[in-house]
């Protein structure tokens, strides 16, 4: 379906148990042990209770805050994270999960050695596309660095220093962008997710905003857009702990009133099929596909009410929330999964007159050597060129010698009746290897 059976259960399960090795809050990283660090904190407090009744819904909740976004988001002070039970000391859940107030997150032991090496890797892929290419770099903090409260601050490490070394860290001629000041900003909204690992198109947002603001362009206005949800959304955070007692979701997307054309290629950029930006059938445990219908190597949109300007944006899962906002944007936007497209990113740039690029991922993905390495693939590796003939669609393969291993997973093509017909009891979340980690990797970025 989204993606190969075998990543479900095997290659999932390694992912998250690698990931709670790797994940947001605690200042020393170098013996601390999940499980212990909530048993610290919990040493004289009682098993959670039950959260108290919201008096909204996520979803209305979600639409009050859309239409109250100023322009000056960023500015005064950082709101105080809402504690809904204080006495509370949260639990360790299966797959290193940490449970607190029915929420799910993944706690965070990146430090300065991993940051510095995601700097290193976009300034190699800056450095090898070359001085003609505006590359933006946009790192985004996961959920555990917002707003879990600062009883837990020393459960992981904090994300807002891990962010700012990789931006201090790049060469000069990269653009970055931090998303963490603007996100934190807005941390009691409704941001990431209860029981997955993604945020919600309105972190999404803020995040893009703070992207507009760096790359000169007009942000378009949320309020200008129309909404519709998704409810009843449980996640990869539900399925791997195995609990039943999280939170469940609600996913809002936000929309045009116009069409926004889009096509969809295979990993090497060839045999292009008409698809959609959004897929407003996903449901259940396929909610987040409702975003460009989960991950695909290479779509395109063209939007006649853009800006006129190209751009391409290289993504994990983190950035399909946050493409249709681009799409929107401009008159052109290439979406490449730089995990599964095997392109040669240069020429197909130049191929396709593209000068503008966003690199975007999360805390967790990039410091996951697995994301750096396709990172450094996809930018000087690949030994195929693709190129698109924007009147007619059709492309030209001119693969010579395939050098590089990629990962052996297929995409699949995800038309309407197959989609509506896959078992959502299965998670199948393709984008969850965003953490491919392995603990042996790890050592190399203890602090």
């Amino acid at each position: 379906m989204l993606k190969k059976k075998a990543i479900i259960c095997a290659a999932l399960i390694s992912s998250l148990l690698c990931a709670a090795v790797l994940s947001g809050c605690g200042e020393n990283s170098d013996s601390k042990n999940p499980s212990d660090a909530a048993q610290e904190s919990s040493s004289s407090a009682v098993q959670e209770g039950e959260a108290s009744a919201e008096a909204v819904s996520q979803a209305e909740t979600s639409q009050k805050e859309a239409s109250k976004i100023e322009d000056d988001d960023e500015n005064g002070p950082i709101p105080e994270i809402v504690d809904p039970t204080p006495e509370s000391s949260g639990e360790m859940a299966d797959g290193g999960i940490f449970v607190y107030n029915n929420v799910a997150y993944e706690l965070f032991y990146g430090g300065e050695t991993a940051a510095k090496e995601y700097a290193d890797t976009i300034s190699f892929v800056k450095k090898q596309l070359g001085d003609k290419i505006t590359l933006y770099n946009v790192v985004v903090p996961t959920h555990v660095g917002v707003d879990l409260p600062d009883k837990f601050k020393d459960m992981c490490n904090p994300q807002d220093t891990y962010l700012n070394t990789i931006v201090k860290s790049y060469s000069a001629d990269v653009k970055g962008v931090n998303a963490f000041n603007s996100i934190v900003h807005h941390r009691n909204e409704y941001l990431y997710f209860n029981s997955d690992h993604h945020w919600t198109a309105l972190g999404a947002y803020y995040a893009y905003k703070t992207f507009a603001k760096a790359a000169g362009i007009t942000p378009i206005d949320l309020k200008s857009l129309k909404s519709d949800k998704i409810e009843g959304y449980t996640g990869s955070f539900a399925y791997f702990s195995g609990r039943d007692d999280l939170k469940e979701d609600t996913v809002t997307y936000y929309y045009p009133d116009y069409d926004v054309d889009c096509k969809k290629y295979d990993d090497d950029g060839t045999n292009p099929q008409d698809y959609m930006l959004l897929h407003t059938y996903a449901s259940g445990s396929n909610s987040y596909g409702v975003f460009l219908g989960g991950d695909v190597p290479i779509m395109v949109t063209k939007n006649s009410h853009g800006n006129g300007k190209k751009i391409a944006v290289l993504k994990e899962s983190y950035g399909n929330a946050f493409s249709p906002f681009i799409s929107y944007t401009y008159s052109e936007t290439h979406l490449i999964d730089f995990r599964y497209a095997k392109i040669d990113l240069k020429s197909y740039l130049e191929k396709n007159g593209i000068t503008d690029v966003i690199i975007i991922n999360n805390s967790m993905a990039s410091a996951t050597p697995d994301r750096l390495d396709e990172l450094r693939s996809i930018a000087g590796g690949s030994t195929v060129t693709v190129t698109t003939d924007e009147s007619t669609d059709e492309t030209t393969d001119t693969t010579t010698d395939d050098d590089v291993t990629y990962v052996d997973e297929t995409v699949d093509d995800d038309n309407d009746e197959e989609y509506n017909n896959y078992n959502n009891d299965d998670y199948d979340d393709n984008d969850y290897d965003d953490y491919g980690y392995d603990d042996t990797d790890y050592e190399n970025y203890d602090e």
